[in-house]
């Protein structure tokens, strides 16, 4: 799981900021005398933890019901969802979690639950995948990555934070260019990340803005989105390289890094009234001043997403089918 490198001091202002804003109009639900629970999949200080507690006071003014925040890590986040759904089929919790690594979790069969269990109510924020190498590599791009992989079977590698999405990606990327690059794993992004700066691997697979501290050392060959980055401005789109050489993704985001809320789905089933009051006062929360001035004083407007969940549907549905396939 990979964390934003995000101001904290920026959050504590912002936090502050959100006591005294009371301008919200107030949205009642079902259970209103009930605190709101946002059951958080990873430990405090990550970025899913600091959004969703910049995100609780404010919602508790739309709502007019208290927002409480509690962290459940461990298991890939199957301990969070599996409270989600034995505490929250009244729509009385959500879960704040990454997409895929629900899927994840879903995907290697141990977890208890399936995906029909969840919906996403929203998509909070997406960071794409970065494709690094060290400056002084020689390779400009992707293809000649592909190229040089093809020429050089088994003396390529690349590093990846073991069991996430982006060891997944990894993999999926060999298996669909058929090409030998080993895939090394190391404990979690930061190992990773290093391990290309020591030149113990040729490359790594990590998340754009939480590499945007390599930006002096490193090269980007592709972003995994359908738009450039603005801090790897010479990476091409891994979609468009991808179809230079023959191959088609699910989505151009496929397996990128989306922090969503996520409710039980016989909540959204069987209230759905409901569901679609706290969808809005969740969206109406987001979009004040205290979120709007922190996603700009820590320039996070190209990650920024705040759109209901059920636009990324397809997009997840499409990611899913290939981890089962690659689980397999």
């Amino acid at each position: 799981m990979t964390h934003l490198s995000i101001n904290r001091r920026h959050f504590t202002s912002a936090m502050g900021a959100a006591v005294v804003a009371t301008a919200i109009p107030r949205i009642g639900l079902a259970q209103s005398d009930k605190p709101l629970q946002i059951i958080v999949g990873y430990p405090p200080g990550g970025s899913t933890d600091t959004f969703a507690r910049l995100l609780s006071v404010p919602l508790q003014g739309v709502l007019g019901r208290s927002v409480v925040v509690r962290n459940q890590p461990g298991a890939g986040g199957q301990i969070a969802a599996t409270a989600l759904l034995r505490e929250g089929a009244d729509g009385s919790a959500m879960l704040a979690i990454n997409q895929p690594d629900l899927n994840l979790a879903i995907a290697r069969g141990n977890a208890g639950f399936k995906a029909s269990d969840f919906r996403v109510i929203l998509a909070d924020l997406h960071e794409p995948r970065v494709f690094l190498v060290k400056n002084d590599s020689g390779i400009p791009n992707f293809v000649k990555f592909v190229e040089q992989a093809k020429a050089k079977p088994g003396k390529l590698s690349i590093s990846v934070a073991g069991g996430t999405a982006q060891e997944v990606m990894a993999k999926w990327l060999v298996d669909k260019l058929k090409i030998d690059v080993l895939v090394v794993n190391y404990k979690g992004g930061a190992e990773a990340a290093n391990a290309v700066l020591a030149g113990d691997v040729t490359a790594n697979l990590g998340d754009d803005f939480v590499r945007s501290s390599l930006r002096s050392k490193t090269t980007a060959l592709f972003i995994g989105s359908d738009k450039k980055s603005p801090r790897w401005t010479e990476a091409e789109t891994l979609q468009g390289q991808l179809k230079t050489l023959g191959v088609s993704m699910p989505s151009p985001e496929f397996l990128g890094r989306y922090g969503v809320y996520v409710v039980s789905a016989g909540f959204a089933q069987k209230n759905p009234k409901g569901y679609q009051e706290l969808q809005q006062a969740i969206l109406k929360a987001r979009t004040g001043q205290v979120f709007t001035d922190y996603i700009k004083a820590n320039n996070l407007a190209d990650l920024s997403l705040g759109l209901p969940g059920e636009q990324f549907e397809p997009v997840f549905a499409a990611e899913m089918q290939e981890i089962e396939r690659i689980s397999k």
